[in-house]
């Protein structure tokens, strides 16, 4: 025996002595186990034909608010945009312009066009205008007052000989009488006195018509001189201010792509430009409008003045509140759509602006579709479709059955129930 033991343990680590007896008593011992299990086993299901079946949740049809959304894509703009152009007569070259993307104010300085051509002639003009200025008050002071003072002096002299001739004349006519004077120095003097009335005349008809017409004429034709230098003087300043381009209104500056000779590109510093060439624009954000495109099949949700809901998709924590201004009276066909879905243009006015706005984001728009303060609802884990047709189980005592119901409205939690059922009814929700 202890040559067995000592056998059995040859090559072991480590081993204990064991006897037959102990060997068999050992491959016993399983079986008492396996009987446990079995007993565990039937115990286990003999309990579960015991448990008892938990009914079905239920819950009550009430009456409360239901809002529905129809939700499209669309852009943001603005209802304004400001043409940013040239005023400049002919072309001009870009010495300075301001960074895309300033938040700019009325008056602030977007862009400056060289004005060296436009100062030289403002030189030139400026000389011409001081010309006609001086020429003006020289007529207007000078000229014409020593002309008419002439002419009365003309007159006064004219009138003095034709009196001395006339006195003259009478002094003659009383010789004639005692024969000191012959009748033919009367006739002579005579055709003094004439000439001397007739140069009085003369100088009086010079005198008015000067005065009612040369004078006038001549003064009114040296200020049109004058006021054509002016004009001129003023449109060369004019374009010399318009050399520096400011902004109309507050809003974000924003570069316009055009063409400069075989580019397509924005305007940078040494470009040429032309009058009324737009390069600039300024969105007015302080009046925001959204473009959608609503499907034709959607078109009766949408109604004037319903009320709209946009949150951008730069910005998914901000949301604006707008109504529906106006939708498209003719169906059109939009770009990167099927050609044979149809949609109408709608505008959503939005009632306030966001300093983080820009013109052109993408935005989301929902727009309220229906509302009813008093809807009965009904949840749509509760509704079952049958053939197109909207079913319910509804709860009779302790039992359940079917229910047809009519629904119309529904957002993505619950219908509206238009028939079939009545505030405090217990329909089953469907698992």
């Amino acid at each position: 025996m202890k040559d067995q033991v000592t056998d059995r343990c040859v090559g072991a680590q480590t081993c204990y002595a064991r006897s037959p007896h102990t060997e068999g008593a050992a491959r016993l011992r399983p079986y008492p186990i396996l009987g446990v299990l079995c007993v565990f086993v039937v115990a286990l299901f003999s309990g579960c034909g015991q448990r008892a079946v938990a009914p079905a949740p239920t819950v009550a049809v009430t009456n409360g608010p239901l809002r529905v959304w129809a939700s499209y894509g669309g852009k943001l703009e603005s209802r304004r945009v400001h043409m940013i152009m040239s005023q400049l007569g002919g072309q001009a070259t870009l010495v300075e312009v301001a960074p895309e993307g300033l938040r700019v104010q009325p008056g602030t300085v977007l862009a400056r066009l060289d004005p060296t051509r436009i100062e030289r002639e403002i030189v030139k003009l400026e000389g011409a205008h001081a010309a006609a200025k001086s020429d003006y008050e020289s007529q207007k002071n000078a000229e014409w007052p020593l002309k008419l003072g002439d002419l009365d002096r003309q007159l006064a002299e004219a009138q003095a000989k034709e009196a001395e001739e006339r006195q003259f004349l009478e002094d003659n006519r009383a010789l004639l009488k005692d024969d000191l004077v012959t009748p033919q120095e009367i006739r002579q003097q005579e055709g003094k006195l004439a000439q001397a009335a007739a140069k009085s005349k003369q100088v009086e008809q010079q005198i008015k018509l000067s005065r009612d017409y040369l004078q006038p004429l001549g003064l009114e034709q040296s200020h049109a001189k004058l006021a054509a230098a002016e004009r001129e003087l003023n449109l060369a300043q004019q374009e010399l201010k318009a050399c520096t381009i400011t902004a109309p209104a507050a809003g974000v500056l924003g570069y316009l792509p055009t063409y400069f000779g075989n580019e397509f590109r924005v305007a940078r510093v040494g470009d040429t430009i032309f009058m009324n060439m737009p390069f600039m624009i300024i969105p007015d954000m302080s009046s925001l409008v959204v473009h959608c495109y609503v499907p034709e099949a959607e078109l009766g949700r949408i109604v004037t003045g319903a009320l709209a809901q946009v949150a951008p998709v730069a910005f998914p924590d901000l949301v604006l509140t707008g109504t529906v201004e106006s939708v498209g009276a003719t169906a059109q066909v939009v770009a990167e759509k099927p050609a044979w879905q149809k949609y109408f243009h709608i505008v959503i006015a939005l009632q306030a602006a966001d300093p983080r706005l820009r013109s052109g984001l993408s935005v989301t728009a929902h727009v309220l579709a229906y509302e009813n303060p008093r809807a009965l609802l009904l949840p749509r884990a509760a509704v079952r479709w049958q053939n197109g047709a909207a079913t319910v189980r509804l709860r009779h005592g302790t039992g359940t059955g079917p229910r047809a119901v009519h629904l119309g409205w529904a957002d993505d939690r619950q219908f509206e129930v238009q028939s079939g059922l009545q505030p405090g009814d217990q329909v089953v929700l469907e698992e």
